[in-house]
């Protein structure tokens, strides 16, 4: 079974002076995500709140060792995650990283698709059923 852990990290707003603007500090974002990506966790989100941005990060755990099918109620079953490899096979790195390539393009399309025919049923913001 895949299981995952979890992580929320919160940047909060900065301030330009007494008065200035606010703002997030996006070099200390940079920083901060490509430290997590190096100890395995990968962004899932970024959502503005009223005080910053909220992250959600997530990343495998270490005891997972079955694949993901599908998720149910999932409209289109022709994408499959890609299939788990043992870390100690490095021999099949590029084949791994070939996978999830198109896997991750494969959901985008069908993201563009779903997004597209979303827009179809909206005159100006009203939503057409």
């Amino acid at each position: 079974m895949i299981r995952w852990h979890y992580r929320t990290i919160v940047f909060e707003f900065q301030k330009d002076g007494l008065l200035g603007d606010r703002f997030i500090d996006d070099e200390e974002v940079e920083k901060t995500l490509n430290e997590q990506g190096r100890h395995g966790w990968e962004l899932v989100s970024a959502t503005m709140i009223q005080d910053g941005l909220l992250t959600l990060l997530k990343r495998l755990d270490s005891e997972t060792d079955v694949p993901v099918s599908v998720s149910p109620g999932h409209d289109d079953q022709s994408v499959q995650p890609p299939p788990i490899i043992s870390r100690e096979n490095d021999s099949s790195t590029a084949a791994l990283q070939q996978r999830e390539k198109t896997y991750t393009e494969d959901l985008e399309q069908q993201r563009k698709q779903a997004m597209e025919e979303r827009e179809q049923c909206l005159v100006g913001e009203i939503r057409i059923r």
